[in-house]
């Protein structure tokens, strides 16, 4: 091959342990000489024993590309290294403390030697501390994936998901030779730069359908949460709303969704000190940019005023009763499938 069809790419700092458990189930699922897949590790100049784990893991005769910095070159630009000095033709760049799913790797390959897809969106789920235990039990049965032809129904099923990394591989073959991806650093989110890029060249993309990534909860923070996903989330739609002619209604989509669940909740934790973030006034950062916006007032509005106890609360009964409805619409999905499968065998 002239090159890997997949770059699992690994930004990391000072975070052995975790990285040790990602390495473990990424080399675990990997066939030794299978070029097919490249694994690449940067990591930003850590303190710790992160070396001692990736070279353990190379003496041990995995493939791996470890790129050490001489010095911390700061997260975004960490993430930017990693896409760039990926070789593959999608890249997946993944959190050094979420694990991809025994089998994830398998799947995804399966996927992506199928056609040319834009973007594919792996399902994941939180854990706190036992990514086995804490797997949901509701969905299990759900299989294979979604091919997206148009971008409408694509977003309305992935929206916010676009905006966390390790959930999304990326065709980087797609993504504009002309976008400098260097003006999203100090965003937080430098990685939506060759995501969109990908996605609005694209004329297929992909939702898996069942569990492939376990997300580690909780683990990060210590930016200004309203200001990363709510003013330089919208600054990034702006750049390809005016100077590469995005619709904006896709946009639209993500940012309903954002105010319908993302910005209640993390909200939410954040005033009951169960995540931490930078001291900010969620009302000031969000009105200006989502005054207009009726869920704005009904979602998150109230999460921003109402006493923290109640908030949560209320907040907590929505959320039960949206993963009944998503329970419902996957169960709805389930039987659809069976009943097609049931007329291709007659």
């Amino acid at each position: 091959m002239d090159k890997p069809l997949l770059t699992i790419a690994i930004p990391t700092y000072n975070r052995a342990s975790y990285l040790d458990i990602c390495l473990s189930h990424i080399c675990g699922q990997l066939e030794k000489g299978d070029e097919r897949v490249e694994v690449l590790i940067s990591d930003n100049d850590s303190t710790d024993n992160t070396s001692e784990v990736i070279n353990n893991y190379i003496h041990n005769s995995y493939a791996i590309n470890y790129v050490r910095n001489r010095e911390d070159i700061g997260a975004d630009r960490n993430f930017l290294q990693c896409f760039n000095s990926a070789t593959g033709k999608y890249v997946l760049i993944l959190g050094d403390d979420d694990i991809l799913l025994d089998g994830a790797v398998g799947k995804i390959l399966d996927i992506l030697e199928k056609d040319n897809y834009g973007v594919v969106n792996l399902r994941s789920y939180g854990f706190v501390n036992d990514f086995i235990s804490e797997r949901p039990k509701g969905c299990g049965y759900l299989k294979g994936y979604d091919e997206y032809n148009d971008l409408d129904s694509f977003l309305i099923k992935v929206n916010y998901f676009l905006t966390f990394v390790s959930v999304n591989v990326i065709n980087k073959s797609l993504v504009n030779d002309n976008l400098n991806l260097e003006r999203f650093l100090e965003t937080n989110l430098v990685h939506l730069g060759w995501t969109f890029s990908a996605l609005f060249n694209s004329n297929k993309n992909i939702y898996v359908k069942e569990y492939l990534v376990a997300a580690k909860l909780y683990n990060s923070g210590g930016y200004r949460l309203c200001h990363v996903f709510g003013v330089n989330n919208n600054k990034i739609f702006d750049i390809f709303v005016s100077e590469y002619q995005i619709n904006k209604k896709f946009f639209e989509i993500i940012n309903k969704k954002m105010l319908l669940s993302f910005f209640p909740a993390n909200i939410i934790r954040s005033r009951m000190n169960i995540i931490s973030v930078k001291d900010e006034k969620p009302y000031n950062i969000l009105f200006p940019l989502y005054k207009r916006y009726l869920y704005f007032w009904v979602f998150t509005f109230p999460a921003i005023v109402l006493p923290k106890r109640m908030a949560f609360f209320l907040f907590s009964i929505v959320d039960v009763l949206r993963k009944l409805l998503q329970f419902f619409l996957s169960l709805v999905d389930y039987m659809r499938a069976k009943l097609f499968m049931a007329k291709v065998i007659k």
